[in-house]
């Protein structure tokens, strides 16, 4: 017995000086550049019984200084679970999602933040939303980051899976073709089948291939517990184009608009199934949407009144012009939230792609 209580001390006390020591050596293996050893050093840190959330943001930061952006992603909500209330781990969500096109999550992520960060650091949640819902990361550096994310972490299911639908929206030389990407897509929805962008992809480049069969066949598929604004974008589609039930489609169309009213794809089959329906006016009020979204999302003309806007925040025209803009695309709540925002926004910029 007095061997035991001598040996569970001896184990105690290694154990406790055992976790600073931990995070010692991960804090310095980090200042030397050495984000391999820090993001091992910070997992095993987080293992353990001190895991908190400067920890968990630390783990973050090193997987995403070497391109590992679904491990930083997965140690990021880790953080922001430990404390809500600070902003950069919802901002660097919000990064990541804005280069795989993520809108869906995009939306859920910066609500959530908006609602639990302090409200001088709304402002900054705000921006990043906004630049998540209504641009578009460039072609070029998309491809670039997402290729880096890839080749960092070949595991990595969305940064795949985006890559290939800028391959499937933008083809270029060298580029997988339509039957390689489909086969790709097959092969990972089999194997992670609650994977709702690898499912969406899938659908659609079966539905470009016309193979319309199959792409019901995986939308049938979707699980019922993630059918969201995704699911009815596709059903909607698939109704459309394929089943030749006008109906149906306007019905899942009208509710895709509700979480995506940006879109001007949802918008422009909309139209179309409403005038196979008879309902002229409504179709001409949405063919009409489709030109508007378009001329305002337009990236040229959308860069220079977000520069504009968001270079100058503290004046409350800027803060007013980026609720009309954000109204004017159907995002009524984000520009509620911009004119009734009145805190003092941190200048704090993440880039995802430094190490």
């Amino acid at each position: 017995m007095v061997v035991l209580v001598v040996g569970t001390a001896s184990l105690l006390n290694w154990s406790v000086s055992r976790w600073p020591e931990l995070a010692e050596r991960a804090e310095h293996a980090a200042k030397q550049g050495d984000f391999e050893t820090s993001y091992r050093l910070w997992s095993e840190y987080n293992a353990g019984p001190r895991a908190r959330h400067e920890s968990w943001f630390a783990q973050a930061k090193a997987a995403l200084a070497m391109g590992r952006a679904a491990d930083g992603l997965r140690a990021l909500e880790k953080a922001a679970e430990r404390n809500p209330s600070n902003p950069e781990p919802w901002l660097l969500q919000l990064e990541i999602f804005r280069v795989e096109d993520r809108p869906v999550d995009a939306l859920g992520v910066g609500w959530k933040g908006y609602d639990a960060v302090p409200r001088p650091a709304r402002r900054g949640i705000l921006r990043a939303l906004t630049l998540a819902l209504l641009t578009e990361t460039p072609d070029e550096l998309a491809r670039t980051t997402l290729q880096r994310w890839v080749a960092a972490d070949s595991t990595d299911l969305e940064a795949r899976v985006a890559l290939l639908r800028r391959m499937a929206a933008s083809p270029r030389d060298g580029d997988l073709p339509r039957s390689a990407r489909i086969e790709t897509l097959e092969e990972l929805l089999s194997r992670h089948p609650e994977s709702i962008s690898t499912r969406q992809a899938l659908i659609e480049e079966l539905a470009d291939s016309g193979a319309s069969r199959r792409a019901q066949e995986v939308l049938d598929d979707w699980p019922s517990r993630a059918r969201d604004a995704r699911f009815d974008q596709e059903a909607g589609r698939l109704s459309l184009d394929f089943d030749r039930h006008p109906e149906r489609a306007a019905e899942v169309l009208k509710r895709a608009l509700e979480t995506l009213p940006q879109d001007w794809k949802i918008h422009y089959r909309l139209a179309r199934a409403l005038a196979a329906l008879g309902e002229k006016t409504e179709a001409r009020g949405e063919a009409d949407r489709v030109g508007a979204l378009r001329e305002i999302l337009d990236p040229d003309r959308l860069a220079k009144r977000l520069d504009a806007a968001l270079s100058d925040l503290e004046k409350p025209q800027a803060r007013a012009d980026l609720a009309d803009l954000c109204r004017s695309v159907g995002f009524d709540r984000l520009a509620d939230a911009w004119e009734k925002d009145a805190g003092h926004a941190s200048n704090a910029v993440f880039d995802i792609q430094a190490p």
